[in-house]
């Protein structure tokens, strides 16, 4: 692999933008700063436009099969979409595992699912389920090997109770890893919906009354009431609402430790979209929220007070979701595709609309996730650093829409979004993958990669 040279672009790093230049050598980064000279480089110019980290989704379900029904993409297709949005490494959440089976079998599916197959970079997040006994030597085997976080639910079938969380939580501080949790109060979200059943309410307009607000805030505050007893730091996935980022706030405010992440369609859609005719392509867990919602989420990105921003990426069909929900939104399989829209969505609507800084657009969707998650070569644009690099176009626009995307399914939640800013040029390990608008990465040359906090 040859040197490359970056040249006279708006370099983004978390602790401060500048003017500058990068130069790679193989797969690391080996000089930034504001001039370099190397003779024997291929120089790339990036006047007017930014050179970011390679971002980082911490929160993915690229290869998720649920009650039989697959997701539309895979790996491949969806790491390859990944790459035209500016994202060089996932961190994939694999699907449930029988029941019985150990900790092992649903991490070791993703890894050799993505091994081979993947053009981005990934990790495997550990998935704990109330159905299976946990072994905290195997726990502790799994953490050591480089899958150094894991989830939990506190909804749907496999949710873990108070009683199997606590120790769950002591046992993972031991092991030396960090639990994430999908909290929703699942005995308040079955009452309601089986009311709407029984009533024949069952049109997606139900669906987000089904999981009202409150249903988030009060999983949260329970979850952090238990970190608060066994003092274990906490990662909240997907915070959809203001009421639920008040509850991290008091907590953080009582001296705990508490990530928080969100999605862009929790800081850009509303659950207006659930009476549309389309309304069930918006069907996720939990739903899309209030206007004001979605500008309490802004300003605490902007704050500092959200710390990531993942896709809970999740492409079942919209022919899927009329298929199994069409007469009951309540058997729509759920999720939707955001991994190639996180980047260029948050650009546009964050730095270009004055919302955020560039700083904070590199900390949320790069730098961050990388650090909480122990990517440690990942997330920056630094001497040592592997050369994960996004060239990013401000003046490139496109509105999204099925055809103007690479993602492998049948609709984007984004569908008609003005976007302005996209990759031109994208390196992974000094590996080009994106080259003037051109996706040239001939096979997926992506990697399993351990993570240690």
């Amino acid at each position: 692999m040859s040197l490359i040279l970056i040249k006279n672009g708006t370099v983004g790093k978390a602790d401060g933008a500048f003017r500058g230049d990068v130069l790679i050598d193989g797969e690391k980064i080996i000089e930034v700063k504001e001039v370099i000279e190397c003779g024997d480089a291929e120089v790339v110019d990036a006047e007017g436009a930014y050179v970011v980290p390679g971002g980082v989704d911490p929160h993915t379900h690229v290869s998720l099969t649920s009650n039989e029904r697959s997701v539309s993409d895979g790996f491949e297709a969806a790491t390859k979409a990944a790459i035209w949005g500016g994202t060089t490494t996932i961190v994939e959440h694999p699907g449930f595992a029988p029941e019985g089976s150990d900790l092992a079998f649903a991490v070791d599916d993703a890894v050799n699912k993505g091994s081979g197959s993947s053009y981005t970079d990934f990790g495997v997040h550990v998935v704990f389920q109330g159905n299976n006994i946990i072994d905290e030597e195997e726990l502790w085997g799994l953490v050591l090997f480089g899958h150094a976080t894991g989830k939990v639910y506190t909804t749907y079938d496999v949710r873990m109770t108070d009683g199997q969380i606590v120790p769950l939580m002591k046992m993972m501080e031991r092991s030396g890893g960090l639990l994430f949790y999908h909290a929703e109060n699942d005995t308040e979200i079955r009452r309601i919906t089986s009311y709407y059943e029984k009533k024949r309410m069952t049109g997606s307009k139900y669906w987000p009354l089904s999981r009202p607000d409150h249903c988030e805030s009060e999983a949260m505050e329970l979850i952090l009431e238990l970190a608060k007893s066994t003092g274990v730091p906490t990662y909240i996935v997907h915070l959809s609402t203001s009421r639920g980022l008040k509850s991290i706030m008091e907590a953080r405010a009582h001296g705990q430790k508490v990530y928080a992440e969100t999605c862009p369609q929790y800081l850009c859609l509303t659950d207006e979209l659930y009476k549309t005719e389309n309304g069930i392509d918006f069907i996720m867990a939990p739903p899309l929220r209030k206007k004001k919602d979605c500008e309490a989420l802004w300003k605490a990105v902007a704050s500092g007070d959200i710390d990531t921003i993942g896709t809970d990426h999740c492409s079942f069909s919209r022919a899927d979701k009329v298929k199994y929900g069409g007469e009951n939104v309540f058997r729509s399989p759920g999720g939707v595709p955001g991994i190639e829209t996180r980047m260029p969505i948050l650009f546009s609507e964050g730095v270009m609309k004055g919302r955020i800084s560039l700083e904070r657009f590199v900390a949320v969707t790069s730098t961050n996730p990388a650090n909480i998650l122990g990517l440690q070569e990942k997330g920056r644009i630094e001497p040592g650093a592997d050369a994960d690099i996004v060239i990013i176009d401000p003046k490139a626009e496109k509105v999204l829409s099925n055809d103007t995307l690479h993602q492998k399914v049948d609709y984007t939640p984004f569908d008609g979004m003005k976007v302005k800013g996209f990759p031109s040029h994208v390196w992974l390990r000094g590996m080009p993958m994106l080259r003037d608008n051109s996706f040239v990465a001939e096979v997926p040359s992506g990697k399993f990669v351990k993570r240690f906090l």
